[in-house]
């Protein structure tokens, strides 16, 4: 079952979609930015950037109900059977490749929204709370320069603060997170 959560997220990133539909690929942009206020699982960052990409269909699959009801008007009249036929088979095969190309993009997108939530915790967190979200504990996410603290081990998390670490720890850190989710 798809919460509202998951339903606010898909239509933000719709409505990201279709503003910047000037750009090529801007599914893939509105998708990537209802999975990264998703989250970090990415089964629901990729299920919250298909129902993106739905609706993100919807105004064009409008369009083609209403270019496809003008022809259909216009051609019974003086046009063969057939002719009506081909015309009807390529407005069904062009609805198809652009609802395989909002949904899938915008699905890929999705994973990889949260893809980036899972690499980015403090990001996700932060942004969540700027457009008004709760955050899981319901507290305000850290600050900047304030170390988050690991609940497994109830010490500050130093990810921030690499001046202490080595590159090797802070990868072994990144695997282990990975790993986890």
């Amino acid at each position: 079952m798809v919460s509202t959560r998951t339903l606010l997220n898909a239509v933000i990133g719709a409505v990201v979609g279709v503003v910047l539909s000037f750009i090529p690929f801007s599914t893939v942009l509105g998708g990537l930015v209802a999975g990264f206020l998703e989250g970090p699982d990415s089964r629901q960052g990729a299920t919250v950037g298909a129902i993106a990409g739905a609706i993100t269909f919807l105004p064009i699959a409008g369009m083609g109900l209403v270019v496809f009801g003008i022809l259909g008007l216009g051609l019974t009249g003086g046009v063969p059977l057939e002719g009506f036929a081909l015309v009807s088979i390529v407005i069904a095969v062009g609805g198809l490749f652009a609802l395989f190309y909002t949904v899938g993009l915008s699905l890929l997108g999705g994973y990889l929204g949260a893809y980036l939530a899972r690499e980015y915790p403090d990001r996700h967190h932060r942004t969540r709370a700027t457009i008004g979200y709760e955050t899981e504990s319901g507290r305000a996410p850290p600050a900047d320069g304030e170390p988050t603290w690991d609940r497994d081990s109830g010490t500050a998390d130093s990810r921030e603060f690499g001046a202490d670490r080595t590159a090797d720890e802070r990868d072994a850190d990144r695997e282990r997170d990975r790993d986890r989710f």
